[in-house]
């Protein structure tokens, strides 16, 4: 069994989400480090289509990406909360960035023995560019169960 487990859940997809955190508590211990993680893609502040079809990326307004992941975080620690049971402890970590590296970083940053992941079913976009779980997968130095989502 692994002593240190990330588990990366995407919040748009909590059914999945859940269904992941549950596979990796299965495969802890009480005193094994579970980090479950979330992701908030990088975006173009305040980009709109006005803006976008004159071609200025300078946008309409500021967004304050920082206060976006905050929220990440808080609405993570409210899922961590309600699915974790008693006895067991989970860290939380909410990130910004590409999915993928940001990933591979915790992992490489808290030395991870094993990464539970979602996947969706795969439609014809992922196998032209590449889903955030195959690139884990595939460039993880540690193990990774993929779980299937619906």
């Amino acid at each position: 069994m692994a002593k240190k487990v990330l588990v990366p859940i995407d919040l748009a997809d909590l059914k999945t989400s859940k269904r992941v955190l549950a596979a990796a508590l299965e495969q802890i211990n009480s005193g094994d480090q579970l980090t479950v993680m979330t992701v908030v893609p990088d975006m173009i502040t305040g980009l709109d289509w006005r803006y976008a079809i004159r071609g200025e990326t300078g946008g309409s307004e500021d967004y304050d990406l920082q206060e976006i992941v905050n929220e990440a975080l808080a609405r993570l620690n409210e899922i961590v909360a309600d699915e974790v049971p008693a006895g067991k402890k989970a860290k939380t970590i909410a990130r910004r960035g590409t999915v993928y590296e940001q990933v591979l970083n915790v992992a490489e940053e808290l030395n991870v023995d094993q990464i539970v992941i979602g996947a969706h079913r795969p439609g014809l976009s992922d196998y032209l560019l590449g889903p955030n779980t195959a690139r884990v997968v595939r460039h993880a130095t540690c193990s990774v169960s993929v779980i299937r989502g619906d």
